[in-house]
């Protein structure tokens, strides 16, 4: 192994121990912390054994390990960017119909006050 999967792999090592320890003991947002695990386990397997992700490209009809690693970010990073993106149009709604609410609410109580700045 390399100097830079031993280092690699080290840190991978503790953020996957961390974040086994921090699911044993009943984290409120269980999916999202066996994602972490399957990313954090993932990135283990790949940096240790680099032929294993050459041999799953090679599978896929991808000539290069590399080449399928960057693919899969790349779908992942526009998958991420869609999900954000609703849930900000999704958050940008309900402030609407919040302020919406409180603004006819203050109309029915015949509010006279300024606005705040």
């Amino acid at each position: 192994m390399t100097r830079f999967q031993w280092m690699a792999g080290t840190v991978l090592l503790i953020a996957l121990v961390r974040e086994v320890l921090r699911l044993r003991t009943g984290v409120p947002t269980r999916r999202a912390s066996l994602v972490r695990v399957a990313v954090w386990l993932t990135a283990l397997i790949a940096i240790s054994d680099p032929e294993l992700v050459t041999r799953f490209a090679n599978a896929l009809g991808i000539g290069r390990g590399a080449d399928v690693v960057l693919y899969l970010f790349a779908l992942a990073f526009v998958a991420t960017s869609f999900f954000f993106y609703s849930r900000q149009v999704k958050l940008q709604r309900q402030i609407t119909a919040l302020a919406s609410h409180l603004a006819i609410a203050d109309a029915r109580r015949g509010s006279a006050s300024p606005p705040a700045p």
